[in-house]
């Protein structure tokens, strides 16, 4: 990890292994340009067209909020063979060069021919060769790392590269228009520079498989990809269950929504997982990419999408960057080819929400005049579109609904239990769930509904427990407030990586109405464990009086049988026999490194653990749970359970995995 210095600056590991920073005075955010905007360039009938950029520069100085003469805009320079090195091949990058001769002719840097240029994916079609294209390639990742660097260094808070975010180069050949992956080179210098944990998110209409496949079996970076599915789009990747391999296993997220997903259901996927992910993933930096082909008019995707979205997404992220990471946030550009009417604005907006300098609501006249007569559409009036001018899909709520379950199948997969209790996944403004969840809402006022289930009322307990290090307090019923006065334990940070973020999901988690918080702490108001008892999510939506039960103690309070004697408590009054409970054990959830433990040995330690309070392990089609053998399901059906719900929930065990 980094270290946070008094400016909020990162440190580097290895001073000596830091290379020279550019030398930039202290600005909030920084602008990566290139004057040679025209020479990334695989011709007239190309999609990709470089235009683009030129395009934005123009609205942004024409909106006031950009001046290219300003210190915060830093030129790109080229990357060097060694920094190209961290995320590409030596023979991929020996043909690069070779190509780049016109002709793909001989140059002085080798004096050799490339025989087959396919192999390392040229060609006609996506990826043609065109002279130059080592160098100006080169130019846009020297770009991306100068962006990066700067950040990690505290001379900016934030930076953009529109002309970055080319995510689906590969180690050893081109693709999807991208012949060298800035990102990919940029993360990997900084993991080498700084140690540090990055989150990389990408809200391209495409899968971001070249980034996801250059880390894939790294833990320091979490690859986030929106996208569309694979099913009928290129690159045919994204699928929810790539997760990752090895020590990276968990750390590779995909949620690949239907095509024709347009704004509210594409934004709900985004919100029920990515400030979770952030918060369970504790990133030094956010670098995201802001491809807007998600757009309703771009034509190399099916998605419905509008500016707005690409305005929300870039407040997202800027928010969690400041919660999470003291600001370090770095954005890319990436697709979009309606280049006159969608990307100007789209990346405006980014850039409005990184420079903190407000646009207008319409769109500069000037700017129109100038373009207008390029364009073979008319340009929009205004930065945010108007939904009046986008009606709704036939299959909105089919849509909605399918992307709704694979949204809760990542959030299984991805979070643990007490994150997702403490970050709950919330559709007020879409389509029913095919299992709505029962809520307090439906409830009698001001009882919480597992009390109204079993029609008792609140009658908080505190047990005093007896240890080998000393007297602990188990307490249940624990209001927010008194979550919020404790101290948490240092150890206490298997989930959120850091134990006052521990607290924080806690005390979320306290002011859910569907919920229990049991929590066991020292006399002098140190917390040192809990377990939490909430409403099932996701697969298990919809079965009234459905529970499930996680439990955590401290790293310096285990093994002294606290975690035994804290579930006992939490489960001995009476009204838990009239619902059902549940516990899984993902072992990527968990942290089993720090702990010691293997994943088969996790497994047995949650099975004796639960079974001593009248669990019983349980088969299941609920599909997460066969990702890996030392996955287990474990429940227990109260004996004045509602046969009803009983029924549902043992055909739910059963049920196809569609479901």
């Amino acid at each position: 990890m980094c270290m946070s210095l008094p400016d909020g600056s990162a440190e580097p590991k290895n001073q000596k292994a830091v290379p020279t920073i550019p030398t930039l005075p202290e600005v909030g955010t920084l602008f990566v340009h290139d004057p040679q905007l025209g020479q990334y360039d695989f011709g007239p009938d190309h999609p990709l067209r470089p235009r683009r950029h030129l395009l934005l520069v123009d609205l942004l100085e024409t909106a006031g909020i950009l001046q290219l003469d300003s210190s915060e805009v830093v030129l790109q320079q080229e990357a060097s063979r060694d920094e190209l090195l961290l995320a590409h091949s030596a023979a991929y990058i020996d043909a690069v060069e070779r190509l780049s001769a016109p002709d793909g002719g001989s140059n002085d840097f080798t004096g050799e021919r490339v025989a087959d240029p396919e192999l390392y994916g040229f060609g006609m079609g996506d990826n043609p060769v065109f002279a130059g294209m080592h160098a100006v390639s080169a130019r846009i990742v020297g770009g991306s790392l100068a962006a990066g660097r700067a950040v990690m260094a505290g001379v900016a808070r934030h930076a953009f590269n529109p002309t970055g975010g080319l995510h689906h180069a590969m180690r050893d050949r081109a693709s999807g228009f991208c012949i060298y992956n800035d990102a990919a080179v940029m993360i990997a210098a900084l993991l080498q520079e700084y140690e540090a944990r990055i989150l990389y998110v990408d809200f391209d209409g495409h899968h971001g498989d070249g980034v996801q496949w250059a880390f894939y079996d790294e833990a320091r970076v979490m690859t986030v990809s929106f996208h569309e599915t694979g099913r009928y789009l290129f690159p045919g990747t994204g699928d929810v269950l790539e997760l990752g391999q090895g020590a990276g296993r968990g750390f590779s997220v995909n949620i690949p929504v239907d095509a024709f997903t347009e704004d509210d259901s594409w934004m709900e996927a985004v919100q029920a997982l990515l400030p979770s992910l952030v918060e369970t993933f504790r990133p030094d930096l956010i670098v995201s990419q802001h491809g807007c082909d998600t757009h309703s008019w771009d034509p190399l995707t099916h998605l419905a999408l509008t500016t707005r979205v690409a305005a929300s997404q870039a407040r997202l992220a800027h928010q969690l960057a400041h919660e999470q990471c003291q600001g370090r946030w770095v954005a890319l550009g990436g697709g979009g080819y309606d280049i006159y009417r969608v990307v100007p604005r789209a990346w405006a907006l980014v850039w409005s929400e990184l420079s903190g300098r407000a646009l207008p609501e319409e769109v500069p006249a000037a700017w129109l005049d100038r373009w207008q007569a390029e364009s073979p559409d008319a340009l929009p009036l205004r930065f945010l579109d108007d939904p009046a001018d986008f009606p709704a899909k036939p299959r909105r709520a089919e849509i909605a609904r399918n992307n709704r379950r694979i949204v809760a199948q990542a959030r299984r997969l991805f979070l643990p239990a007490q994150v997702r209790q403490a970050y709950p996944h919330a559709h007020p403004h879409l389509p029913e769930s095919p299992f709505p969840a029962v809520r307090l809402e439906a409830s009698s006022a001001g009882v919480p509904d597992l009390l109204r289930l079993a029609g008792q009322a609140p009658e908080p307990r505190v047990h005093a427990l007896e240890t080998a290090r000393g007297p602990i307090l188990l307490r249940d019923w624990c209001p927010p407030s008194f979550i919020e006065r404790l101290h948490p334990d240092e150890g206490l940070r298997s989930f959120a990586r850091r134990a006052d973020r521990e607290q924080a999901l806690l005390k979320r988690i306290a002011s859910r109405p569907d919920s229990e918080l049991v929590i066991a702490h020292m006399p002098e108001g140190v917390l040192v464990g809990q377990v939490s008892i909430c409403a099932g999510d996701g697969w298990w939506e919809g079965i009234e009086g459905l529970y499930e039960v996680a439990i955590e103690v401290s790293a310096h309070w285990r093994r002294l049988g606290l975690a035994s004697a804290l579930l006992q408590f939490a489960l001995e009054p009476a009204y838990f026999e009239g619902v059902i409970l549940f516990a899984l054990g993902y072992a990527w959830h968990w942290d089993l490194d720090e702990a010691g433990l293997g994943s088969m040995r996790y497994g047995a330690m949650i099975r004796g653990l639960f079974q001593k309070v009248g669990f019983e392990q349980m088969y299941a089609t609920e599909p997460n749970l066969h990702m890996d053998p030392a996955n287990i399901f474990l429940a227990r059906v109260g004996a004045h359970a509602s046969p009803e719900s009983v029924a549902r929930f043992r055909t739910r065990l059963g049920a196809p995995s569609g479901l």
